[in-house]
């Protein structure tokens, strides 16, 4: 084993020198000790990390800089998502990005609110020419923040490459961090693949937390484990990016099976359509129920994730066999770890199980069978390949209070699915036609969210959704909550003043909001995270008496209107 792990190492440094001697090499975005608080394609809900997080000492306002020449092709603003966002096309076949600023540069931000203001919205997606705003390397382009969904103050830096709009590790362009921190293995996991396969006697997976022998990891308690039949494993790691302490994701993924490199996957790049595919790469019924990933060697057939290098993570054990299975987890400097254990074979097991009700749909992926299912006043549909793979469905429906229809199930909560489904209700006759109707979604723990919907010319409610489980129709019939936070009827006020309005709302959630000055609009600027709208007072509110007016509706047009009279000096 230790002859394979030299060698092993040795290929991950010559690939990842490869790797930066075929791209350009830029400078940091940022005058600050380099520190990464998440790397790319680190496994997120739902999504791959599309590029790395740069730590900012834990503060807002820190300086941002172009890494080379190019244009200020797009510019961004959202309470959501990437918040104040630069993205900045280089003469090099390649395009920067900048996430999560507290505010632009001078002739950025003037973009912006020239684009706020005539469009009269906060949201934006500007697109611009390479004359508008030339940039060379080094310039200033913002302060740094934490817009947006940001969990806390650091800059997310991305590269894409420019013509297939695809992200590509930024490691490769030369950011210059130090890491000398081995990955960190958490468990192990070995599945049966079909019903005749067994796994310790069982026909469900095996979940084994790890120790450490020597320098490896092995299954804590045994260096074997008995299975019979077709087998696939899975691995719970993270990884620590030199001194900063933050839990990041590796760079690549190995497992030998009889020191035959047999799957491989490699955190390198990806396209924009293919983030839904993590739910297929990890065991998504343990993420579900665990909060923890395990990166699966099985791969689904409809799983097509560019960043596997090998798929033949799956092996067929006999009794009397004994398969060397070892998985190496590297980083991108080359700090490998590793986790090993003997795979035996024993005799078959038949196991006892629970046989399937007519409540079951057998849902065929390609989209030839159960692609549409009808249950009373309950429909469901599904695109060709909306499933990783064919699938058992149940479906079902209870009665439960405070709804306006029947709650129906169609698959579980911890079933994955790569498109959306659509599903659509009818309501209970005394409800047909009412617009405040939604469709509500109830987890295993009893949350209800909202994914909302639209009421059709047949009488259902329509929506679509990623989530399988339970869904029924209520209604939304509360306004928005708004208060105002820090100014109140004649109340004076001058251009060092930001007036601010707490905005919520509990069910179909904020749809749009709007603020206005004597009626007419003003920039008001939304903060998600904090439920806060707020107006940096400028000469869009005249001097002498004004009235500010808020509204804000919520996702079935619910509406909120607040009115306060300022002075401004």
């Amino acid at each position: 084993m230790k002859r394979i792990s030299v060698f092993i190492i040795l290929i991950s440094l010559v690939f990842s020198l490869k790797a930066q001697e075929s791209f350009p090499q830029y400078p940091s975005p940022m005058d600050i000790p380099v520190y990464l608080s998440a790397t790319f394609a680190e496994l997120r809900p739902n999504s791959f990390h599309a590029g790395v997080d740069i730590k900012t000492q834990g503060v807002e306002g820190k300086r941002v800089y172009a890494v080379a020449d190019g244009y200020v092709s797009r510019i961004g603003v959202s309470p959501y998502g990437y918040g104040n966002v630069v993205y900045i096309t280089h003469n090099d076949g390649y395009t920067s990005v900048y996430a999560h600023l507290q505010s632009f540069s001078k002739s950025i931000a003037k973009q912006v609110i020239d684009y706020q203001y005539r469009n009269k919205t906060f949201s934006a997606s500007i697109y611009l020419s390479k004359e508008t705003l030339p940039i060379k390397a080094g310039d200033f382009i913002g302060l740094s923040g934490n817009t947006g969904s940001s969990g806390g103050p650091h800059v997310h830096y991305e590269i894409r490459h420019t013509k297939s709009e695809k992200p590509v590790n930024p490691l490769y362009f030369g950011l210059p961090v130090t890491d000398d921190v081995r990955p960190n293995i958490k468990g192990l996991a070995v599945y049966p693949i079909d019903e005749e396969s067994t796994v310790e006697g069982k026909g469900e997976p095996s979940y084994f937390s790890v120790e450490k022998k020597g320098k490896e990891y092995i299954p804590k308690g045994k260096e074997f484990v008995y299975a019979n039949g077709t087998i696939a494993f899975g691995i719970n790691t993270d990884d620590q990016v030199g001194s900063s302490p933050n839990k990041n994701g590796p760079f690549a993924y190995e497992l030998y099976l009889d020191d035959v490199l047999s799957f491989r996957f490699v955190c390198d790049s990806f396209s924009y359509s293919e983030p839904k595919y993590i739910n297929s790469l990890i065991d998504y019924k343990r993420y579900k129920e665990k909060s923890n990933r395990y990166v699966r060697t099985e791969v689904d057939p409809n799983n097509r994730l560019s960043m596997y290098e090998l798929k033949k993570g799956v092996t067929k054990v006999n009794e009397g066999d004994t398969i060397a299975v070892c998985f190496k987890i590297l980083d991108y400097s080359g700090n490998t770890s590793v986790a090993a254990f003997k795979l035996v074979g024993v005799a078959p097991v038949v196991v006892e199980r629970e046989p399937l009700s007519r409540s079951h749909y057998f849902v065929k992926a390609d989209g030839s069978l159960n692609n549409h299912i009808e249950i009373e006043d309950f429909q469901v549909s599904l695109e060709k390949n909306t499933l990783f793979r064919d699938t058992w469905m149940y479906t079902g429906a209870t009665d439960p209070k405070g709804c306006c229809s029947r709650c129906y199930q169609f698959g579980e909560p911890t079933q994955a699915v790569f498109k959306t489904i659509t599903v659509r209700i009818k309501p209970e006759e005394k409800w047909a036609g009412n617009s405040k109707l939604y469709i509500a979604y109830f987890e295993n723990d009893g949350k209800i969210s909202s994914l909302g919907g639209k009421l059709c010319s047949d009488g259902y409610v329509e929506t679509t959704t990623r989530s399988l489980g339970k869904y029924a129709l209520k209604i939304d019939s509360i306004a928005p909550a708004v208060k105002i936070q820090n100014f109140k009827e004649n109340d004076t006020v001058t251009s060092s003043n930001t007036l601010k309005v707490k905005i919520s709302d509990d069910m179909t959630g904020v749809e749009t909001f709007n603020m206005y000055a004597n009626d007419a609009w003003i920039l008001g600027k939304y903060d998600a995270k904090n439920n806060l709208l707020y107006y940096e007072v400028d000469n869009h509110m005249k001097a002498g008496d004004n009235t500010v007016k808020v509204v804000v509706k919520d996702g079935v047009g619910n509406t909120t209107t607040k009115k306060v009279k300022v002075y401004r000096k």
